[in-house]
């Protein structure tokens, strides 16, 4: 296999990553456009994002596309990209959908699955905690505590804001493999949120962890939670599902409809390409059974926030660049490499991402103690 295909969103290299090993060439239009991605493939950077994709698809020759984390919340653009380039994974009525929390709400507790209670007045403060969110955020980003919320002229927040009722507990991110009217768990990893070393905003995500094998009933659970959500909203290829884990209880938060970034890490685990896997599902073609694990290993991946403004130097992006490459074997006890590398020169400002980190090991608390040390070094190399 070596046809070439468009991979679009704010950051796209581990879904390129995952294609180059299923054989395919593919074109790359990405928010940052890091210089380790201009070195694995043809990019375009989208300068005025998401807006300059339609553009910038304009300019490329036809060929399949598929696209990665931000850009299910702008279904016209979706569309519209997709009159040139045959999309391959959720059109904009699907997306439209995935992005209302009440249909998705009434989809779960229809069949007896739990999904926090939700709505679009301001709670009062005596029902417990509560998270405003938005129906179009990314990654955890705007996610924030009602009562630390300002609130609005009028009762609600408006149509795309509303009000979820806080569940405490460790999330989780589900990975699913969608064809046809089912769908197939693909692995479970725990999120990295709210961690000091990364400085990530509250709530947002910054890394996951994995694979890891919960509770038969939890397992069981997850499965039938992706398999009612693919009958429901007829997604198709891969797709991600977060939720919080409370003793057997399976709380669903929201449905990410494509390629998440937590995917990376069940490639790495599995040994295959699933992004050769999700294009194989939604051209309807036979995917093979998923594999056992790879090896015994747990792999973590890890975005680095800046803690104050700093510009990358050369020499800072030289030997970054020369960690790119994995430290070691993967058939190794442990390992590391650094990924996203800004070209040099590059600008960072405080809260916003430096680099990523991905690291593996044999116990999941090295892996850990392997995310931080590396961290640490990376800010005392920029001062960030």
């Amino acid at each position: 296999m070596s046809e070439t295909i468009l991979i679009a969103g704010a950051s796209v290299r581990g879904a390129v990553d995952s294609a180059i090993r299923g054989g395919w060439r593919p074109v790359a239009a990405d928010l940052f456009n890091d210089e380790d991605l201009q070195k694995r493939c043809e990019t375009y950077r989208i300068a005025d994002y998401p807006g300059q994709l339609l553009a910038i698809s304009q300019q490329i020759p036809a060929m399949p596309w598929i696209y990665t984390g931000g850009l299910e919340n702008h279904p016209q653009l979706v569309e519209q990209v997709s009159l040139r380039h045959q999309l391959w994974g959720n059109p904009a009525p699907v997306l439209e959908q995935c992005s209302d929390p009440f249909l998705i709400q009434q989809i779960l507790t229809d069949e007896d699955l739990l999904f926090p209670e939700i709505q679009t007045d301001r709670p009062d403060k005596t029902l417990g905690r509560w998270l405003q969110k938005s129906a179009t955020s990314t990654g955890g980003n705007g996610v924030q505590w009602a009562e630390e919320s300002i609130p609005n002229q009028g009762s609600s927040p408006g149509a795309e804001t509303y009000f979820q009722q806080y569940i405490p507990g460790i999330s989780y991110s589900g990975l699913f493999l969608a064809k046809k009217t089912t769908s197939q768990l693909v692995g479970v990893t725990r999120q990295i949120i709210d961690k000091r070393f990364t400085s990530g905003k509250h709530f947002s995500y910054a890394g996951s962890i994995g694979p890891l094998t919960l509770s038969i009933e939890q397992q069981a659970t997850i499965d039938r939670i992706g398999k009612v959500l693919t009958t429901a909203l007829e997604l198709q290829g891969l797709f991600g599902v977060d939720f919080i884990c409370q003793q057997n209880k399976v709380w669903v938060l929201e449905i990410n409809p494509r390629f998440p970034a937590s995917a990376e890490i069940l490639d790495h685990a599995l040994g295959i390409s699933l992004v050769d896997l999700h294009c194989l599902a939604c051209q309807e073609n036979p995917t093979p059974e998923l594999p056992p694990v790879h090896n015994q290993l747990q792999w973590g991946k890890a975005i680095l926030y800046a803690r104050r403004p700093c510009t990358i130097s050369a020499q800072c992006n030289q030997a970054w660049l020369q960690q790119t490459s994995r430290t070691g074997s993967q058939a190794s006890e442990y390992g590391f490499y650094l990924a996203d590398i800004p070209t040099a020169g590059t600008v960072i400002t405080t809260g916003s991402p430096i680099l990523s980190i991905v690291t593996w090991g044999d116990q999941r608390p090295q892996v850990q103690r392997q995310l931080i040390q590396t961290a640490k070094q990376v800010r005392q190399q920029c001062n960030a």
